[in-house]
């Protein structure tokens, strides 16, 4: 009843500029178009009365995307008039449209629209396909590379047909739309030239969809040298990172599917053997696939790589050799494939180190021990990371021993307190717990405290968080309580613990381990707390808390998904970014999280580590669970990653799932505009 009323409010263009108090974009169109029929606004196309209105175009894309949503054929005659109209906007609605039917009827004029568009306006007709049809609609429009080509542009037609296909192929990757593995599939079987084939299985891969995985065991057999030849593509002979990245979605695969290793065995161990042995030294991502795999043929190289039969370095060596520049990560692969000898290789390589030999970053500052010092760190690290993986709870003692050498590299005494958390019970933890309360009195014992907290940070120990508390003192050096706090977030806060750091809050000596501990372990309202404390605060101490949040985040494991943790940093960020301090809404936290998730999670960062296609793979199974706490939260951290391919597909979902889809796909296409500055990305952990 009211649409003639909002329908004229929209028509002199007063809806589409409202806006949320945050100014982020409020109206969305589809409103109006649940509030009529398809047959009215469809009839809105050729009435003349709407020749004399103020935006007859808005009225038209209005209709134009109507029609398109709803991918029914019967609609063709008008989308088909639509997409060539003179208006862009109105025409990328039509497009989208015609790619959602699909058939030959709608594919016609949908690549004669693309045929004769320009090229910002091709831009704008894919766009619209990406954020419209998902990536259906650009395979679809693989098929209209090369065509309306001037003829003045023909000398460069080869260079012309590479870049529109490098379009099509990025707004695939930007998108990873978990709905188009049957289109990639069908066009991966028409045998395109190399990079695309491999482009199209690397896409496959990254929604978690298996069928590229026997083109990327092929890629990994081919040299780009003699891949690809220098007068077509010079640009792929540059580097092996195709390599890299193929062994890369094998490897995560592997991880995500490892009831599917024989058939993925079959389609990559040939081809990353091959790589794997036909390189001065393999591949980390090589290693991680034929381990994740179980790969038997594998198994003998890489105990050799882990365990080089070469003596040590000699002191004043000036060059590494790359049986122990390779040993490092062999040592770890070794832990990640369970074999029955990583135990002994593992242990070996820990106690490699004479032992009155110093081997200190301030000892290989020295004359003579850089390359001896750097060997052993690497074999620390390495063999520290492949107790990690494999996860023995015997590793405990000969850990603890290791970390409590002073003379042991401070680099690999740290990554061993990271093992530690690995293959520590919860009652050995209570043990690392009380060495961190113990006092420290002399700088080596304070390195220990800080090295033990970091053990806390990745498996901490909820019940030790009310005598960790008493550590968050001024009488402490700043990066102990910086890690103090995070060892208490992680473990998340009970109620007694959340007070005492609520009452820190107004201390400046201590505020911001407090509101760390907040921002990391409390709910939703306590992180907002934490955050509008700085109200009274001085700014540079705000600063300082963006860098200590942001360098918390430079891994994160399987571990902090199945617990909650992943799910409450979104909640908590989102809520902070309601606050305002000094007139300002408090976006930091947010954008500091969103770019840890998204650009942390892009490669493997260290055992137990999840990269971005795990975590896209759980996230999609979680929202079609059936559970509906399990998968809101999955949608919620779906927008925070703006997952747009995943949102869209949910959209469709009936019930609470498909309304929370829709909301979040709308915000994800309509982000509020921040300027709120965050610190440089932190270091990753390797």
């Amino acid at each position: 009843s009211a649409f003639d009323k909002v329908f004229d409010e929209y028509r002199e263009g007063n809806l589409q500029g409202v806006q949320r108090l945050d100014e982020s974009k409020a109206f969305d169109p589809d409103v109006i178009v649940q509030m009529t029929t398809l047959d009215k606004l469809a009839a809105l196309i050729d009435d003349p009365k709407e020749a004399g209105k103020k935006n007859p175009e808005s009225v038209k894309q209005l209709v134009a995307m109507a029609l398109a949503n709803t991918g029914d054929a019967k609609w063709l005659p008008q989308l088909t008039k639509l997409v060539e109209d003179k208006s862009n906007e109105v025409a990328r609605e039509a497009a989208v449209g015609l790619g959602r039917i699909a058939n030959e009827a709608s594919i016609t004029p949908l690549l004669a629209a693309l045929d004769r568009a320009d090229r910002d306006s091709r831009t704008n007709f894919l766009h619209a396909l990406q954020d419209g049809v998902g990536a259906d609609g650009l395979v679809l429009a693989l098929r209209s590379v090369g065509h309306g080509i001037a003829k003045k542009d023909e000398a460069n037609r080869a260079m012309i047909e590479k870049g529109q296909t490098k379009q099509i192929f990025d707004l695939l990757k930007e998108l990873e739309d978990p709905r188009g593995g049957d289109s990639l599939a069908r066009y991966l079987s028409t045998e395109p030239k190399p990079h695309w084939k491999t482009e199209a299985a690397l896409r496959l891969s990254e929604i978690g969809d298996t069928r590229g995985a026997a083109t990327l065991g092929w890629r990994l057999k081919q040299s780009p040298m003699k891949l690809y030849k220098k007068e077509d593509d010079p640009e792929y002979m540059r580097d092996d990172m195709e390599r890299v990245v193929s062994a890369r979605m094998l490897a995560d695969l592997a991880m995500i599917y490892p009831e599917k290793s024989a058939e993925l065995r079959a389609a990559g161990e040939d081809g990353a053997l091959f790589w794997a042995t036909s390189l001065p030294q393999p591949h980390a991502n090589g290693l991680r696939f034929l381990s994740a795999v179980g790969s038997k043929d594998a198994l003998p190289k890489i105990r050799h790589w882990a365990d080089p039969t070469k003596p040590l370095p000699k002191e004043g060596d000036q060059k590494m050799d790359d049986d122990w520049a390779t040993a490092q990560s062999a040592l770890r692969y070794l832990g990640l494939s369970k074999d029955p000898s990583a135990w002994g290789i593992l242990e070996k390589q820990l106690k490699r180190k004479p032992e009155k030999l110093d081997v200190t970053m301030d000892s290989l500052l020295g004359g003579g021990l850089a390359v001896l010092g750097m060997t052993l760190r690497g074999l620390g690290v390495g063999a520290t990371d492949g107790f990690a993986e494999l996860g023995d709870p015997k590793a405990f003692a000969l850990l603890t021993k290791y970390i409590e050498n002073p003379q042991n590299n401070e680099q690999s005494r740290g990554n061993a307190c990271f093992a530690l958390s690995w293959v520590s019970s919860d009652e050995q933890m209570i043990e690392i717990a009380k060495k961190v309360l113990e006092p420290a009195k002399d700088p080596t014992a304070l390195g220990i405290r800080a090295c033990y907290l970091e053990t806390l940070v990745r498996h901490p120990v909820p019940q030790a968080n009310a005598a960790l508390v008493d550590l968050l003192k001024p009488d402490q050096p700043v990066e102990i309580r910086v890690q103090v706090a995070r060892a208490i977030g992680m473990g998340g806060l009970t109620p007694d613990v959340s007070a005492k750091l609520l009452g820190m809050l107004k201390d400046p000596a201590v505020v911001n381990a407090a509101a760390l501990a907040l921002l990391i372990g409390g709910n939703a309202d306590q992180a907002a707390r934490a955050v509008a404390a700085y109200e009274e605060i001085s700014p540079e101490l705000r600063e300082t808390l963006k860098e200590d949040y942001a360098r918390t985040f430079g891994y994160w494991s399987d571990r902090n998904y199945e617990k909650g943790d992943i799910a409450r940093w979104v909640t908590n960020a989102e809520e902070c970014a309601r606050v305002r301090v000094k007139g300002g809404l408090q976006d930091w936290v947010k954008m500091t999280l969103s770019r840890a998730l998204i650009e942390g999670a892009e490669t493997d960062n260290g055992p137990h580590s999840w990269t971005r296609v795990r975590l896209r793979t759980r996230l999609n199974a979680d929202a079609k669970s059936g559970d509906s706490t399990k998968a809101l939260a999955a949608i919620r951290t779906m927008k925070f990653l703006k997952e747009k391919g995943s949102l869209m597909a949910l959209r469709h979902a009936t019930g609470d799932v498909g309304d929370a889809a829709r909301v979040a796909f709308f915000e994800v296409m309509n982000p509020k505009q921040v300027s709120d500055r965050v610190p440089e990305t932190p270091t990753k952990k390797k």
